[in-house]
C-alpha cells in the first residue's frame, strides 16, 4: 500500500512539498519523508528484510524522540517539525501500527474495517501536513482530514491493486466482494469476470460520491489544496475505470500534464512575485 509514497508513485505528495509556503516547506518535508521511508521499508525490498527494517526504523524513531533529536536528518527534522507545533506521537503511533498490520497482512472483512485502518495509517499524517502548511487551520478540519483519507486509501487500492496483489495483498473488503458474488481466490489468481468489474465500479463510484461531496465542503483556510486532491484523485478513479482487466496486470497512471495541470496553479501561487 503506497498512499504514504504517493498512490501515484509520489506525485501527489511531491506536489504537496511544492505547494507549501516557504516558511513551512522544511517541516512538510520532514512529514512526508518520514513516512515515505517508512513506508519503502514495509513494501519494497526483500519480503524476508522487511519487518527487521522496519522494526529498525520503528526504533531509532522513537530513540530519536527521546534525545531530542538525531543523527539521521530525517528522524531529526521530524523530532523537530513534532516539537515545533506540538503535534502528538500518537500519529506516529498509529501509522507504525497501521504498517504493521501490512507485513502481519490479513484480508479486510468490512469496510470499517479498512475504514479505520486508513484513518491510521494516512488520516493523522495528512492532518498533520495540513496543520503545517497552514497553522491557522481549525482543530475540526483534522477529523475532516482523517475522514477523507479513507478515500484516498480506496483511490489507491484501486490504481495499485495489480502491485498489491503480487505482494499477496487485497485491500478491497471481503464483504464488497461477497455482495457481487466475486471470490477472493479470483482475483488473487487475477481472473477477470463480469463480476469483477461490477465490483471495481461499485467501489469508484463510492470514491466519486465522496470526492464530489468533499469539493462542495467549504474547508477554509486549505479549501484550494483540497480541491485540488479531490480533482488528482478523480483522475485516477477515471483511469482505473477505463482501465479494465488490465488493472489486475498493472498499476493505473493517469497522465502527467492532466495531473500538473491539477496542481500548477497552486504552486504559482506560492512563487514570490519578484522570480
Amino acid at each position: 500500500m503506497r498512499e504514504l509514497a504517493g498512490a501515484d508513485g509520489g506525485i501527489a505528495h511531491t506536489h504537496g512539498l511544492r505547494i507549501a509556503p516557504a516558511a513551512a516547506r522544511p517541516h512538510t518535508a520532514a512529514l512526508l519523508a518520514h513516512g515515505y521511508r517508512a513506508d519503502l521499508y514495509v513494501d519494497t525490498g526483500p519480503v524476508e528484510e522487511r519487518q527487521r527494517r522496519f522494526t529498525a526504523f520503528v526504533e531509532d524513531t522513537w530513540a530519536a524522540f527521546a534525545a531530542g533529536g538525531s543523527h539521521d536528518p530525517v528522524l531529526h527534522a521530524t523530532v523537530h517539525t513534532y516539537r515545533t507545533y506540538g503535534m502528538p506521537l500518537s500519529v506516529i503511533e498509529d501509522m507504525f501500527s497501521a504498517m504493521q498490520r501490512d507485513l502481519d497482512f490479513r484480508d479486510f472483512a468490512t469496510f470499517e474495517e479498512l475504514r479505520l485502518w486508513s484513518m491510521q495509517m494516512t488520516g493523522g499524517p495528512m492532518a498533520m501536513v495540513y496543520q503545517v502548511m497552514d497553522d491557522e487551520t481549525e482543530p475540526a478540519y483534522e477529523l475532516l482530514v482523517r475522514e477523507f483519507s479513507v478515500f484516498a486509501q480506496m483511490t489507491d487500492a484501486l490504481r495499485d491493486l495489480s502491485e498489491d496483489l503480487d505482494d499477496g495483498r487485497l485491500y478491497l473488503p471481503l464483504e464488497d466482494l461477497d455482495r457481487f458474488n466475486v471470490r477472493a481466490e479470483d482475483i488473487k489468481s487475477k481472473r477477470w469476470t463480469p463480476a469483477t468489474a461490477d465490483l471495481i465500479a461499485f467501489e469508484a463510484e463510492r470514491v466519486s460520491e465522496q470526492l464530489h461531496k468533499a469539493a462542495e465542503v467549504d474547508h477554509g483556510p486549505v479549501s484550494a489544496v483540497w480541491r485540488a486532491r479531490c480533482e488528482h484523485l478523480a483522475l485516477f478513479i477515471a483511469a482505473v475505470l477505463a482501465a479494465g482487466q488490465d488493472l489486475l496486470h498493472r498499476p493505473v497512471q493517469p497522465p502527467l500534464g492532466a495531473l500538473l495541470n491539477v496542481w500548477r496553479p497552486l504552486m504559482r501561487a506560492v512563487i514570490p512575485a519578484d522570480l
